[in-house]
């Protein structure tokens, strides 16, 4: 990346932070009793399973023993390599464990690790999710929730750039973004921001993480004019107890508060730094993820959590924009 893209974002974290309305808590204050406000919609958000289904299955049973949630996200990369054989193990393992009813799904690049066409790989996809297509909207308990994926292959094969959105998509985005610009919108991406989350900023960042979007500037534009957009994504595999698992973005000439960007976590293998500008295998054992909560005044609260124990990490509160 360039200096001149790199200058085209500014990470808000601190006192900054909170004069935007952002507030990160340390896992400290989860023990504090808190006041309980009526929840709009609590959804989970997981992604990363990669063919790891014995965590997939924790991680569900421990989901559920925290409180049944309106929806569960799993944000990309479900499967390994895209293959039927592996969508119907995913299934069978979803399945074998309470989660709520609705299931949102994005599309990440592992699922196109395979020789198929394109279009193969997307309507397999849509048949073992039943997502339509690779974006489009939803309302969980009144709360809008944007889904967004690449319209066309991989540009660089496993290396990327992985997402191409095209105009129509951008066009919509920004359309949705606008009609909901009243209250928070919930943005779900499997792949990074450049500069944002975990993995992709900072001086032990992997410097792979500055390509996954062809327009990536085009998408920075649009988000950069919503400070009510929460932007989900995940792919880095980075620990969310890092702190920088989740930040305001400022756009130049966009909205000066920016928008909030949080680190989905993984439920296949921890990764992190190796002091080389890449990155490599911490934990194999460990499971990450997020719980999120949308309150009828507008404030969305984010827990990350252990998704093996339920133990708490971090809490994100992000303050309702009118």
């Amino acid at each position: 990346m360039t200096t001149t893209r790199r200058a085209f974002l500014t990470t808000l974290s601190g006192a900054a932070a909170a004069a935007a309305g952002t507030a990160l808590l340390p896992s400290a204050a989860l023990a504090a009793p808190r006041p309980r406000r009526a929840a709009a919609a609590v959804l989970d958000v997981v992604s990363d399973v990669q063919g790891d289904l014995a965590d997939l299955r924790r991680s569900l049973e421990t989901l559920h023993g925290l409180g049944t949630a309106d929806a569960l996200v799993v944000n990309g990369d479900l499967v390994s390599n895209g293959y039927v054989s592996q969508y119907e193990d995913y299934r069978a393992a979803l399945d074998s464990r309470p989660h709520p009813e609705v299931v949102l799904s994005t599309f990440g690049n592992h699922e196109q690790y395979n020789n198929d066409p394109f279009d193969t790989q997307v309507d397999r996809f849509a048949a073992y999710t039943g997502m339509p297509g690779v974006f489009s909207e939803h309302l969980v308990g009144g709360v809008p929730v944007l889904r967004i994926g690449t319209v066309a292959p991989s540009v660089g094969g496993t290396g990327g750039p992985f997402v191409t959105l095209g105009g129509e998509q951008l066009s919509w985005l920004d359309s949705r973004l606008s009609e909901h610009a009243g209250g928070p919108v919930l943005v779900l991406s499997h792949h990074v921001l450049p500069d944002s989350v975990s993995g992709t900023t900072g001086e032990d960042s992997a410097r792979f993480y500055d390509r996954d979007f062809v327009e990536e500037r085009e998408l920075l534009e649009v988000l950069g004019g919503h400070p009510g957009a929460v932007f989900f994504s995940g792919h880095t595999h980075w620990s969310l107890e890092r702190g920088d698992w989740a930040v305001r973005k400022v756009v130049s000439g966009g909205h000066p508060d920016g928008f909030t960007v949080v680190n989905t976590g993984f439920v296949q293998t921890m990764y992190g730094p190796d002091g080389k500008g890449g990155e490599r295998a911490l934990d194999a054992a460990a499971a990450q993820g997020l719980r999120v909560e949308v309150i009828d005044d507008g404030t969305v609260t984010v827990r990350s959590l252990h998704l093996k124990t339920g133990e708490a990490i971090r809490t994100l509160e992000i303050a309702a924009r009118r």
